[in-house]
């Protein structure tokens, strides 16, 4: 009985990680689309890698059985985490401006903040395990 109890975790574990991308599709900055050409989330962070840290992710969430496994999957939500920041706060303008931090900060839209915080939570719902 506990090993079906254990199964679900990690469906749920899964279906709650699927759920916590949907802020991507979100506008994370205050521009115009028709200036710099960036919008939502997903323009933001670089498509490659973000596909392949969520399937790495999801995978890993669903089939990690050793504590090694739960540790690397516990590593790639935080790399997520890091990715969204790093994306979302170095992000420059090319017609408006060069690397300007304080730009970032003002131009943050709630998506960037509502992304951070559901991977985190996604991050504390698996750690509890």
């Amino acid at each position: 009985m506990a090993y079906i109890r254990k199964v679900k975790k990690k469906d749920i574990a899964a279906l709650v990680y699927i759920v916590s991308l949907l802020p991507m599709l979100l506008p994370w900055c205050y521009f115009d689309e028709g200036i710099d050409g960036i919008k939502y989330g997903i323009d933001i962070v670089n498509q490659k890698v973000f596909i392949v840290l969520a399937v790495a992710t999801f995978f890993s969430l669903l089939f990690a059985e050793s504590p090694k496994a739960k540790c690397l999957a516990k590593i790639f939500l935080l790399l997520h985490v890091a990715l969204y920041l790093f994306c979302a706060l170095f992000w420059y303008v090319p017609l408006l401006t060069d690397f300007n931090l304080l730009l970032s900060l003002e131009a943050a839209h709630s998506g960037v903040y509502l992304s951070v915080l559901s991977i985190g939570l996604v991050y504390l719902f698996y750690r509890k395990d």
